[in-house]
């Protein structure tokens, strides 16, 4: 595997993979591995860097700091596992006179969207993932078959990376559930008292210090269902109650549930409680 000397990053040589693959050579269309690397001994600090792509980094040694959009300023530590996200700003790299040894692959396509609904990527928030030369190893593997240049070895990478997210992912769960164990009964409480609302879902995550990503990730673990969908639901289920038990009418009900288009809350009403709003009201 090729490794270059860059004084200004590593005084030790680095390895930096470039996507050696045409997109229409590769079959795994809905995900694909751009830049990865390993970074032995760093010592770049990097200030407001925006990043094109999503990005996985691991910390195997070393210490420095870590912050998104001018927040919080994080530690890193050997073991540490992190994320960049497409559009935001970082601040992050070794401390003065130190240095960390990082492995990175950032990452695009369609499947992005599905990975961050289901809570495989989080961005924010520095993970304690023990140093693991295991986790290293899979790195190294995902960086083997990217050098080669053959389409297949590209498409297998792609698919390491997802079972490398998920393995992560297990990590960032657990990490979750020491730190805020009862957490999702609050938020299930917060979006009850939004049914005749619009739900200032931002404002729950921030109120909770957590990201609209782990907000998602919470709601769909414990209720099965993808925000939104969870909260169409409750107020769906509160409809019913309205239509069974008063006179009011359908658009009247709808307004109430913050729906402004009649119809819409109708199609609702029906995909989620199998009958339409009058059908349901004269079955009673």
């Amino acid at each position: 595997m090729s490794e270059v000397m860059d004084y200004m990053i590593s005084p030790y040589p680095v390895r930096i993979i470039d996507p050696k693959v045409e997109s229409s050579r590769l079959r795994l269309k809905a995900i694909r591995i751009g830049q990865a690397g390993h970074l032995p001994g760093r010592i770049w600090f990097r200030s407001n860097v925006v990043f094109e792509h999503w990005a996985l980094v691991y910390i195997l040694s070393g210490n420095g700091t870590y912050m998104e959009n001018g927040g919080r300023v994080q530690q890193v530590r050997a073991g540490s596992l992190f994320f960049f996200r497409p559009g935001c700003s970082y601040s992050f790299g070794p401390a003065p006179g130190c240095n960390w040894d990082e492995y990175y692959i950032n990452f695009n396509g369609t499947r992005v969207a599905e990975w961050v609904e289901s809570g495989l990527l989080e961005g924010g928030t520095v993970f304690d993932a023990h140093a693991s030369q295991e986790l290293a190893s899979v790195f190294e593997q995902v960086l083997a078959l990217m050098e080669g240049g053959v389409p297949a070895d590209a498409d297998r990478a792609a698919a390491m990376l997802e079972g490398l997210l998920l393995e992560c992912s297990l990590i960032t769960e657990g990490h979750h559930r020491t730190r805020q164990p009862d957490l999702f009964p609050l938020i299930r409480e917060e979006l009850n008292a939004c049914i005749y609302g619009l739900a200032d879902l931002q404002g729950i995550a921030a109120k909770h210090h957590i990201s609209m990503s782990t907000l998602r990730r919470l709601v769909r673990r414990s209720s099965g269902y993808p925000l939104y969908e969870y909260i169409h639901r409750l107020k769906m289920a509160e409809a019913k109650h309205l239509l069974l038990n008063t006179s009011l009418q359908v658009k009247a009900i709808a307004g109430m549930l913050h729906y402004t288009d009649c119809f819409y809350f109708s199609r609702l009403f029906k995909k989620y409680m199998g009958v339409s709003p009058l059908i349901c009201r004269n079955s009673l």
